[in-house]
């Protein structure tokens, strides 16, 4: 085989693993990780209420349960906790 005829061989050949690795990776976005199509419109927004219905509980349990912060002060390492009565 001449050399012109090697390297249409080696281009075909990494053309065709390009074009595998290239549908491979599309299937495993398209299908992702279970297999499953992406959501239809009905199920987006399904999934749309169930994640701003957990986002209002967290954000409902932060504001009873605020973050106490540390003192200002770099040796004095106990918390500071707001009063409830000072809002």
């Amino acid at each position: 085989m001449s050399s012109f005829a090697w390297m249409i061989v080696i281009v075909l050949i990494l053309t065709l693993l390009g074009t595998l690795t290239l549908v491979s990776i599309t299937v495993k976005y398209y299908w992702g990780e279970r297999g499953a199509p992406p959501l239809t419109g009905k199920e987006k927004r399904r999934q749309r209420e169930e994640e701003l219905r957990l986002r209002a509980k967290q954000i409902e349990l932060s504001k009873q349960n605020p973050i106490a912060t540390r003192r200002s002060s770099f040796w004095d390492n106990s918390k500071v906790y707001k009063n409830k009565s000072s809002k």
